[in-house]
């Protein structure tokens, strides 16, 4: 059975199939070419990269594979660290603190908050850190750099998906139902992992020359879990800050993960919902315009 190597290697060349660089006829005539230049893009060359969908699934592949390996647990870890998260929060907020959750008990609570912040924060962590550990693939092999962060989202929504599983047993456990709310749930979750690609893009691309990056990004992803309604429902922010606070677009998703999961919950308004859309799709578009520009120069520096 091939290696994945040996299939990265071989689906890379598919790309470069017949090699060497011919006229311009040869080119326009022989779809198997491929013109490499120095031609700087603003926006990603979207026939190139479904070409090479393949190595974006083969990477997602080795990626959810890799991770776990050599581990005692192996792929409990998934959801592992969510519900010791869980019920510290538990504790420290519901115990001690006893904030309020609208009747629901306080464990399941903090987990679908974990649910959509877990979704957060592992595509922005996973897609800004996916360039340097494959430098050896960008400096001598030639393939859109953007498979790297697209293909860890296989791992991501892996993730997402067991989480969600194990959910469904904790609400059956807990006696709660769903409601016609749960139909809107892919929606959120949708939109967090674009915001989460978006940032995830510029820091990638910026993270190639600049390792501070790789840093000071845990740091901020931790400081954002305490700004963001995860461990503490919206209403518990004081009604005079609370439009304030609804300029976090993770603020939005999260209680709208919540509000869809759970029959009650707070329900963030509708300029809110409309801002944080509207957010997303711009915190993607900045993103793949950063990286696609910032492209040429990755194997130079990395």
């Amino acid at each position: 059975m091939p290696s994945v190597s040996g299939e990265i290697d071989g689906l890379v060349e598919d790309g470069l199939a017949d090699g060497g660089l011919a006229g311009d006829a040869t080119f326009a005539a022989d779809p198997t070419r491929l013109r490499i230049d120095s031609r700087q893009r603003t926006f990603p060359d979207l026939r190139e990269l479904m070409r090479y969908r393949g190595l974006v699934f083969l990477l997602g592949r080795r990626d959810i594979t890799v991770r776990y390996r050599q581990t005692i647990l192996g792929t409990t870890w998934i959801f592992a660290s969510a519900l010791v998260t869980a019920g510290l929060f538990s504790f420290v907020f519901g115990r001690i603190a006893q904030l309020p959750t609208n009747g629901v008990p306080y464990f399941v609570f903090s987990y679908v908050g974990l649910l959509a912040w877990n979704l957060f924060s592992q595509g922005l962590s996973n897609s800004s850190t996916s360039m340097t550990p494959n430098s050896a693939l960008i400096s001598k092999i030639y393939f859109p750099r953007l498979v790297l962060p697209l293909s860890t989202l296989a791992s991501t929504v892996t993730t997402t998906l067991i989480s969600i599983g194990i959910l469904a047993v904790m609400m059956v456990g807990y006696g709660i139902a769903p409601s016609w709310r749960l139909l809107l749930l892919p929606l959120s979750l949708f939109v967090t992992m674009v915001i989460g690609l978006g940032f995830g893009l510029i820091l990638a691309s910026l993270a190639v020359a600049y390792r501070d990056i790789g840093y000071a990004t845990p740091v901020l992803i931790s400081m954002l879990l305490y700004l963001s309604p995860v461990a503490y429902s919206l209403e518990a922010v004081p009604a005079n800050l609370r439009n304030l606070y609804l300029l976090n677009p993770i603020a939005t998703v999260v209680e709208g993960t919540r509000w869809a999961v759970l029959d009650t919950g707070y329900l963030p308004p509708a300029w809110a919902i409309a801002y944080t859309v509207v957010f997303a799709v711009a915190a993607l578009l900045v993103g793949v315009v950063v990286f696609t520009r910032r492209e040429p120069g990755f194997a130079d520096v990395i």
